[in-house]
């Protein structure tokens, strides 16, 4: 669902006066942002809808306490089973930057697990309360974190964003996208150049914004995450030499 949101609708273009939006797949090579020519076609009216229902999908409850699912600067406010009312608040550049923190507010103490998810793809998620390392056993894809929780107390967890080559399927394991963490890196270019997968691996974030740089026998190509395109020609998959 993380990568559905990064990839795709998230990087929808802004809605017209008079109705029109990109909301629908380009799956040519390259491909490139348009507008649907009609105002309002059959699926449109899905899109305002679907970004509603974000917020359902960040936080989860049980009898045992909180998951966090996505990491999003964002308030959550609920009542404990014990009477207490609690508020998380959730800070990060994520998924620019692995590093999460959460601070709990609370009338009063409360035992509780809150687990957070770790991403198949960040093998070694690191967590702390209140600046101090703790352990956070892995059950089903979330660090667990079972205390007496206090009002203030700070938990900071790191994520590695890991490069890495996806290929599109197993049959044809030269076709890639190149990933960092959750985002796919969309080369920007309407003839690609020839890669290797080493070439790929190498890129490197330019200086204080979203976009990528990989240096190739032809020249720069500039990769970007679906969030930062605008009209540019982007492509999704690269086939590597």
């Amino acid at each position: 669902m993380e990568r559905v949101f990064y990839n795709t609708v998230l990087g929808a273009s802004r809605l017209q006066h008079d109705g029109r939006a990109f909301y629908y797949s380009d799956y040519h090579s390259p491909g490139k942002k348009s507008y649907f020519p009609d105002a309002w076609p059959c699926c449109s009216g899905t899109l305002p809808q679907v970004t509603s229902d974000y917020r359902l999908l960040v936080y989860f409850r049980d009898a045992g306490g909180l998951f966090v699912n996505m990491y999003v600067p964002s308030t959550l406010r609920w009542k404990a089973t014990n009477g207490a009312h609690c508020t998380l608040t959730q800070t990060g550049d994520y998924p620019l930057d692995g590093r999460i923190t959460m601070r709990l507010r609370a009338s009063r103490p409360i035992d509780m697990q809150i687990r957070v998810r770790r991403p198949a793809w960040s093998p070694n998620p690191t967590v702390s309360v209140n600046g101090t390392p703790v352990p956070a056993p892995i059950t089903a894809g979330f660090a667990n974190l079972r205390r007496r929780w206090q009002d203030g107390d700070l938990v900071a967890l790191k994520l590695a964003l890991p490069m890495r080559l996806e290929s599109i399927d197993n049959q044809h394991p030269e076709t890639v996208a190149l990933m960092i963490g959750p985002l796919v890196l969309f080369p920007i270019s309407e003839n690609l150049p020839s890669l290797t997968r080493a070439q790929l691996l190498t890129a490197a974030r330019l200086s204080n914004v979203a976009a990528w740089q990989v240096n190739s026998e032809s020249g720069p190509l500039k990769l970007l995450p679906f969030t930062e395109i605008q009209n540019e020609p982007y492509n999704t998959y690269v086939t590597v030499t």
